[in-house]
């Protein structure tokens, strides 16, 4: 076989084989099956919906008193400290007396001394009434001249100006004053509650100005927040507020609006609004730091969806639902109030409608869904 022949029988099995190839490839009919994106829906609902704000502000005892000393004396004891629990008239701390003391025995002096020139008084105006009343006899009789007995009565009147009698009540109101001051010295609790803070150190002098205590009742507290004027007509009295207070647990306790200032204040321009709390077991502190989500703007039938099934895209709002075919449909709906958990449709879907909150941000227009029941992964 010469070389043209070899050549032709070569490209003639090359054309063999390619074309057995490509009959096996028509012959094969490849199957591609569309994929499914698992993800969870919820249906539209009409329902309460309640926008809250947070606002934050320090918790106190409803009945919080702060201890003042009464004299400037020096700390010789403290009997109590933070965090226990007292009565009324129990004792907190108590100041050096000694100076008080030897005022109380100058007062005494001061009285005893008084006293007796009251008693000597009382003799020498019985004696000036007797010789009074003797003159004043003689006088009818002719028997003194008027100038004696005004002599007589003007005697008598000045031992009976009462101002012996008046310097006993002021030397006693200066031994009661003097009695008070060892009394001061004894510092107690003025109610019933749980000792917040001790504002002196044992020898430290006591002062007028700053709480030697605070005592706080905190069976009952109370947080003032300040409200913006914006949301202020939300806020309405005796509505539920939940309070935060991060240092004791992560869940909320339950507050109750006591009372909404009417007149901003001057300076911030926001209200004062003031939250009721029960404190059962005294787990929290008077002092402690807590937030409160107040409900600003509610509305009592509004068709909701959960907050994560709205997407943003771009300057719109759009949401998931899920057709008949089961493929995802993406619908621009308008929104109006929300809050951490649900968000209110305004407009673009209708009550029992199929939304996908978990797993929105993974499918496309015309997507090949399957919604797993009971939130499933």
């Amino acid at each position: 076989m010469n070389k043209d022949n070899r050549l032709i029988s070569l490209i003639l099995l090359v054309m063999l084989i390619s074309a057995l190839l490509l009959s096996g490839c028509g012959n094969k009919e490849e199957t591609v099956k569309e994929s499914e994106l698992t993800v969870k829906a919820a249906a539209a609902k009409t329902q309460y919906i309640a926008k809250t704000s947070e606002y934050s502000g320090i918790i106190r005892g409803v009945n919080e008193v702060n201890v003042m000393a009464k004299v400037a004396a020096r700390v010789t004891a403290i009997n109590v400290k933070p965090g226990d629990s007292v009565k009324q008239g129990q004792i907190l701390l108590t100041l050096d007396s000694t100076d008080y003391e030897a005022s109380i025995r100058q007062a005494e002096a001061a009285v005893a001394m008084a006293e007796a020139g009251q008693k000597a008084n009382d003799v020498q105006k019985a004696t000036a009434l007797a010789n009074y009343e003797r003159t004043l006899q003689l006088h009818q009789s002719g028997a003194v001249s008027d100038s004696q007995l005004e002599t007589a009565k003007a005697q008598y009147d000045a031992l009976n100006s009462g101002s012996t009698e008046a310097a006993v009540e002021q030397a006693r109101a200066g031994l009661q004053q003097a009695q008070n001051s060892i009394d001061n010295c004894t510092i107690t609790a003025p109610i019933n509650g749980v000792v917040g803070t001790i504002g002196l150190s044992l020898g430290e002098t006591a002062s007028l100005q700053s709480p030697a205590a605070i005592i706080s009742d905190t069976s009952s507290l109370e947080t003032e927040v300040q409200v913006s004027e914006s949301e202020i007509a939300y806020v309405q009295e005796g509505s539920e507020v939940q309070v935060t207070v991060s240092a004791v647990r992560a869940e909320p306790f339950k507050g109750v609006v006591k009372s909404v200032s009417v007149a901003a204040d001057p300076s911030s321009r926001n209200y004062i609004v003031k939250i009721a709390m029960d404190n059962p077991d005294n787990v929290i502190k008077s002092g402690m730091f807590a937030q409160a989500a107040l409900a600003t703007v509610s509305e009592g039938d509004a068709l909701c969806v959960p907050r994560n099934a709205v997407v943003p895209k771009g300057s719109k709002s759009v949401v998931y639902i899920v057709d008949e075919e089961s493929r995802a449909r993406m619908v621009e709906v308008e929104t109006g109030i929300e809050n951490s958990s649900y968000i209110q449709i305004l407009q673009g879907l209708s009550e029992g409608q199929q939304v996908i909150e978990k797993g929105n941000t993974l499918v496309d227009d015309g997507t090949k869904v399957r919604v797993v029941p009971g939130g499933e992964e």
